[in-house]
């Protein structure tokens, strides 16, 4: 008999994520109260990605049962989930005052969802993780754990779609980050999907949900600042994160004349793509051909993983289009 899906409206859904300011923490309101939960009240979550976002969403569903975490890179998710203990002993042991001279944490200002978390959520984070199954393939966590009752997708962009599809066909709820899916197609089939399965869903904007970005909606539409009639908005990631608009990395190549590229921008292109060009093996703790997915065929390079891969966009053509 199959096993049916926890019951869980959609409203619900989305009042306990905004109230957690991240994720998933998709429970009825008595188990954020005081005292003893049952286990029975308690979702069984498995979260694809714990290297980057996933890192955080952990942190918002500790309260929960953490039940497998899936990366394709152990080395990397390895290091992540060790931080929590790092992190965790840090609390427990604070250094000395930072004096006015001294600047904030970085580790804090990189994790808004830091802010008002407890001892405690960092302890049962420690506790719970490595007790969770570990998987490379998130098909065979899908087809092996029957006991999940809700995914986070937190993997590069190109996989959202093709994961959060597979959760749901087998009755799962999905929390997905940004950006939810690489085209507008990819989009409704995952709302049909969502429809068809009647599970809860939601795409990861908890910025969104903060207090902050609510009271500032709610003073604009109440009006407190005039008549907004122009929104400049602007953007560091391209710098101060990810770079974009890099050229993919191969060997330098002469023209029919024997002579290297020029120096007009397609030039300098193609020798920024000579200068970053190498022979790099594929780490043993990474399954390349799991990181690109439903992606074409991509020879990997240190550039792309673990963090810039956004620097590109999967095209139609044989290879990733430049952004």
């Amino acid at each position: 008999m199959k096993e049916r899906p926890k019951d869980i409206s959609r409203r619900k859904f989305l009042e306990s994520t905004a109230a957690t300011g991240a994720a998933f923490a998709i429970v009825p309101r008595h188990v954020l109260g005081r005292g003893y939960t049952p286990p029975s009240d308690l979702l069984n979550i498995a979260s694809v990605g714990i290297g980057g976002m996933g890192h955080s969403n952990m942190r918002a569903v500790a309260s929960q049962n953490i039940v497998a975490i899936c990366d394709v890179d152990w080395d990397y998710a390895g290091k992540s989930i060790q931080s929590y203990s790092t992190e965790l002993e840090r609390r427990r042991n604070p250094p000395p005052s930072r004096t006015p001279a001294q600047p904030p944490d970085p580790e804090d200002l990189r994790d808004p969802a830091r802010a008002g978390e407890s001892i405690e959520t960092l302890q049962r984070l420690v506790d719970q993780l490595p007790k969770a199954k570990h998987y490379t393939d998130y098909r065979e966590m899908l087809a092996q754990q029957k006991d999940i009752d809700a995914v986070i997708v937190a993997t590069p962009d190109h996989m959202h779609a093709a994961i959060a599809s597979a959760a749901m066909d087998l009755g799962k709820h999905v929390y997905v980050q940004k950006p939810l899916t690489w085209s507008v197609e990819e989009a409704r089939h995952l709302a049909r999907k969502a429809k068809e399965k009647n599970v809860a869903t939601q795409m990861g904007n908890q910025g969104h949900s903060h207090a902050e970005s609510r009271t500032t909606v709610e003073y604009i539409q109440q009006g407190a600042i005039g008549d907004v009639r122009e929104v400049h908005v602007w953007t560091n990631r391209p710098l101060g994160y990810w770079p974009q608009g890099l050229p993919r990395p191969k060997p330098l190549r002469m023209n029919a004349q024997g002579q290297p590229p020029g120096w007009d921008g397609r030039g300098v292109d193609q020798r920024l793509a000579a200068a970053m060009s190498a022979d790099y093996p594929v780490p043993d703790t990474l399954k390349w051909d799991l990181f690109l997915g439903v992606a074409p065929v991509v020879e990997y390079h240190p550039v792309y993983h673990p963090f810039n891969w956004r620097g590109w966009a999967r095209g139609r053509s044989a290879t990733w289009a430049r952004t």
